[in-house]
């Protein structure tokens, strides 16, 4: 990209740098993280109103294990729980244990991505 700028009254054009490449990633590790959250709110919510059944009682809970692994808590606990503070630990964990995974193997898959996409380059020169 090219930008004008002036010095002492004359317009100088120069090139500006391409945007790094951290932006990307900080992107993908940011929309991965969400959506790891959104799918452990959505076990969590199936799970509280009876449709996926804690541990492996039947093929939704698989399901859910599946796409959320750290839902293997809730064989540990039941559905319902003696007091709020535990539910709200059980969840959080639950939660956020399922966005730092999701956002781990992002970070995994765009390291081989961009690796990969280096070796392409350069393999075609």
């Amino acid at each position: 990209m090219w930008a004008d700028y002036t010095e002492e009254g004359r317009t100088k054009s120069v090139t500006q740098r391409a945007q790094p490449k951290e932006k990307y990633l900080a992107m993908v590790l940011a929309l991965s993280f969400v959506l790891g959250m959104g799918v452990a709110f959505a076990v969590y919510w199936l799970w509280r109103s009876g449709a996926v059944g804690p541990g492996f009682h039947n093929a939704l809970s698989a399901v859910a294990l599946l796409f959320c692994p750290p839902f293997v808590l809730s064989v540990a606990v039941g559905p319902t729980l003696d007091s709020d503070l535990a539910l709200a630990l059980i969840v959080g964990t639950i939660v956020f244990a399922n966005a730092f995974l999701y956002a781990g193997v992002a970070a995994g898959a765009y390291f081989v991505v961009s690796v990969m996409a280096k070796r392409s380059g350069t393999a075609g020169r």
